[in-house]
């Protein structure tokens, strides 16, 4: 047995990529955290020295979330306004194209089961009796010949 690595199903360069991604997504979240804590800091010690400027600070960045999360609401309504658009549009293609497709299949299938009835009731059952018939009167003509044979040996 030996002791080397397993291969892995993973390019290399896709492992470094998504390692990387890892990393940055933790520097992120760890920058934003500390940017948090430090805005609560400074808002309390600002309050607690009833500092004019941190407190027009504050009002001024409350202002701006505000008009961002005011922008974002319009942004989502207008995202669904275009989803009920395109939702329009898939039960029109829906009606349109998928309902008559359905149909003529539908048709089509009614047709190939008429078909097989048809080839059914006029040429499958003909030729199984024909061939039955055929073969019942070989076996006759093949027995009664061997009755003479019988009858013939036996004198």
């Amino acid at each position: 047995m030996s002791d080397s690595p397993k291969p892995t199903l993973q390019d290399p360069a896709e492992e470094k990529s998504s390692g990387g991604m890892t990393r940055w997504f933790v520097i992120a979240f760890g920058a934003l955290g500390i940017f948090v804590i430090v805005g609560l800091l400074i808002a309390i010690i600002g309050g607690v020295a009833d500092s004019a400027g941190v407190a027009n600070f504050f009002r001024i960045l409350r202002d701006f979330f505000l008009i961002v999360l005011a922008l974002q609401g319009v942004l989502i309504c207008l995202a669904l306004v275009i989803l009920v658009v395109q939702l329009a549009a898939l039960i029109n293609l829906l009606s349109t194209e998928v309902k008559p497709i359905l149909d003529e299949a539908r048709e089509t299938l009614s047709t190939a089961r008429g078909t097989t009835e048809f080839v059914t009731r006029k040429v499958a059952a003909p030729v199984i009796r024909t061939t039955s018939t055929v073969a019942g009167a070989v076996t006759f003509m093949r027995e009664i010949t061997n009755i003479r044979r019988l009858v013939r040996g036996k004198k």
